[in-house]
């Protein structure tokens, strides 16, 4: 997408959609948000010196987030290049209303930002999304969604000090938050003049920086200098060093499995039902390596694992936010478990915005309905569940292994048969090591550990084998 392919549009003009809600909503209180004043503090002073301007742009349906990253970073440019109100600037914001995208297709806005957000920093300038499924939350009450918009558009504009909301957790943009907004810190360590809130966020993120965390440059492109020297046991037992790398290398396997199923949801949504397969048989071979880790651990006797497990303190896997979002990502959401990450810094915002998205599984129940399978809606009165295993009975068994849904399925089927695997040798590898002991988490142990491995992923895809007939002749 090019320059001519904006519009410019000075003030909210004719998308009035956007003008309503920038005025009834962002600019105004609201109970919900977590503290006092507007939802967006930069809207009225920006309505007021006229330096909220407003762009529009064609949405490019053929090249997805791809598109709108390259859309994005136009804008970012025009925003840069622009002349703006002297002593205006810090309150001077370019928004880009996308025209033409479908509702189920603001994912792919929010994958666009994610890629950009890097670039917007490193420039001082900040890029923020809005659409009407975002489930971006309000840094002051994570169940609040604050970036809900009856159109899909995404806002450039200036960094501001309290940005600090959004940039602490990642080392590598603070560092340019901290050259632009340091001194200021420095100035008001009491906290006279700046928010506690802030205070403390911007000690924490200094502080992290200083103990190795990532920095702009790298020793080497995958950081491995800095990736081994993250190993901290507790205590001087060779068995708990074991136990530690494989606790770190699952936990990177989890965020492998969960890009790959963020990757096949995306493609879901623009009807690349193989794109999407092809993203979750990688997922399926990640979670075949998660399966073996457990054969690693099982080479720990009980002996040496209770030389270090006291030493665990309250620490447990129920607590790893990454295999939290990868549940939600394939579609076992859940407030309660999400809550047991609402305090963690840097932690909170992620967990919850996996909880509000659509699952990859609920992105495949849309290209059914889409490709005229799943009739739950046309008014025959099924439940939900009964018109899912219907329309996967139907792509069974009208289809072979040449559909796109039918490899799609079974792949999905794939994923869900290696992540319940994993879950059974889990089960099996913790009676082993400590029998009917309660686990660290708090849970009950092996029977906590039962109960989850008994829960299967796609329930309908494994229900609709019950309504196949003996024959597949009708395959076509």
């Amino acid at each position: 997408m090019n320059d001519d392919s904006a519009r410019r549009d000075t003030g909210l003009g004719e998308v009035d959609e956007l003008k309503e809600w920038v005025r009834d909503f962002l600019a105004e209180p609201h109970d919900d948000l977590g503290r006092e004043g507007s939802v967006c503090p930069f809207i009225e002073p920006a309505l007021r010196a006229e330096t909220l301007l407003v762009e529009t742009a064609e949405y490019d349906a053929d090249n997805g987030w791809h598109g709108l990253a390259d859309t994005m970073r136009t804008q970012l440019d025009s925003y840069a290049n622009r002349s703006w109100p002297e002593g205006k600037k810090s309150i001077s914001s370019l928004v880009t209303v996308l025209l033409g995208m479908p509702d189920h297709h603001g994912p792919l806005l929010d994958e666009a930002q994610r890629r950009v957000k890097g670039e917007a920093v490193r420039r001082g300038l900040m890029i923020g999304q809005f659409h009407p499924r975002c489930p971006e939350p309000s840094v002051w009450n994570s169940s609040f969604k604050v970036s809900r918009a009856p159109q899909p558009a995404f806002a450039v504009r200036r960094m501001a000090l309290h940005d600090i909301l959004f940039l602490h957790d990642d080392p590598e943009l603070f560092v340019h938050y901290e050259k632009r907004f340091g001194e200021r810190y420095q100035a008001g360590r009491s906290g006279r003049h700046l928010p506690q809130r802030f205070v403390d966020l911007h000690d924490s993120a200094t502080q992290s920086g200083s103990e190795g965390a990532p920095k702009s440059e790298y020793i080497d492109y995958q950081s491995i200098d800095t990736l081994l020297s993250l190993q901290r046991p507790h205590t001087d037992q060779p068995a708990e060093m074991t136990f530690y790398l494989i606790g770190q290398a699952k936990e990177l396997l989890f965020k492998l499995v969960y890009e790959e199923v963020s990757a096949a949801r995306l493609a879901l949504i623009v009807d690349q039902a193989d794109e999407a397969t092809w993203n979750l048989r990688r997922a399926t071979a990640a979670l075949g390596s998660l399966t073996t880790a457990w054969d690693v651990l099982a080479g720990i006797s009980p002996a040496e694992f209770n030389a270090f497990r006291e030493h665990l303190g309250a620490a447990s896997g129920l607590d790893s936010y990454m295999y939290r979002m990868l549940e939600f990502a394939l579609g076992r959401k859940s407030e309660v478990m999400a809550r047991r990450h609402a305090d963690v810094a840097g932690v909170s915002a992620s967990v919850h915005r996996a909880l509000s998205r659509s699952s990859v599984y609920d992105e495949a129940l849309g290209l059914l309905e889409r490709r005229g399978l799943l009739d739950g809606g046309s008014g025959d009165g099924a439940p939900a569940a009964e018109a899912s295993r219907r329309a996967w009975a139907r792509v069974y068994h009208e289809h072979g292994p040449s559909s796109d849904l039918f490899r799609l399925g079974e792949t999905l089927m794939d994923v869900a048969h290696a992540f319940s695997r994993w879950r059974a040798l889990h089960l099996l590898l913790v009676e082993r090591t400590i029998g009917n002991k309660p686990g660290t988490g708090g849970t009950t142990g092996i029977d906590w550990l039962r109960q989850a491995a008994e829960h299967r992923f796609f329930p309908e895809l494994w229900e609709a084998r019950s309504l196949l007939p003996s024959s597949t002749a009708a395959w076509s």
